[in-house]
């Protein structure tokens, strides 16, 4: 049964690309390239997603004006999200690439990975993950939150410079993202031609 939840921990929250496509394109514009008309706070309301015994989430994104951005998503185990079980962090840079071609109302945008952090808030979780030694870690502590660029996550390691495409669309100040924006999940090289409707983030 605990080799069962940590796997599914490993499943659902770190599927991000082994290998990420590198950018191609001449790095000596990259100013040009920070996404300045999408830079603020936006957050999720509180949304149905059940891992483990946690059952709802918030997710939120921080884009800041010198290209980096914060990617959070925090688990509950309520439908009011007020006890929360375990928060994922994922800090990088960010690039605008301009209009999708398949459909130009779609924006591209290349997020690069630089650090990745867990923190437990849960007690039973804490103890999965230690008698798992999920991530490689054997002391997870409830609040201290843990880097785990690097770190073999039962066969999922996540790896700073992987970079995830994906598409956004701004509709007055709220974002809808693809597929791919789900805790970065990116389980192909392809970027999304279409964005997800049922998930609005809402700046802050």
């Amino acid at each position: 049964m605990i080799r069962k939840a940590a796997s599914l921990i490993a499943l659902s929250l770190l599927v991000l690309p082994a290998c990420g496509d590198k950018d191609d394109d001449n790095n000596d514009n990259v100013v040009e390239e920070i996404p300045t008309n999408y830079v603020g706070l936006y957050k999720t309301d509180c949304i149905a997603n059940s891992v483990l015994d946690l059952s709802h989430t918030i997710r939120t994104v921080d884009i800041q004006a010198d290209g980096g951005f914060s990617r959070t998503e925090e688990y509950f185990g309520s439908d009011n999200c007020q006890d929360s079980g375990l928060k994922l962090r994922v800090d990088g840079t960010v690039q605008e690439k301009g209009d999708l071609p398949e459909n130009p109302q779609l924006d591209m945008l290349n997020f690069s990975v630089s650090d990745v952090f867990i923190t437990v808030n849960s007690d039973a979780l804490r103890a999965t993950l230690n008698t798992t030694k999920f991530c490689g870690i054997s002391d997870w502590a409830v609040g201290q939150e843990r880097e785990v660029s690097g770190a073999d996550c039962r066969g999922f390691t996540i790896k700073k410079g992987d970079v995830v495409q994906e598409v956004v669309d701004d509709r007055d100040g709220t974002l809808y993202f693809g597929n791919n924006f789900a805790l970065l999940l990116n389980k192909t090289d392809d970027r999304p031609t279409a964005i997800d409707e049922k998930v609005p983030y809402h700046k802050q």
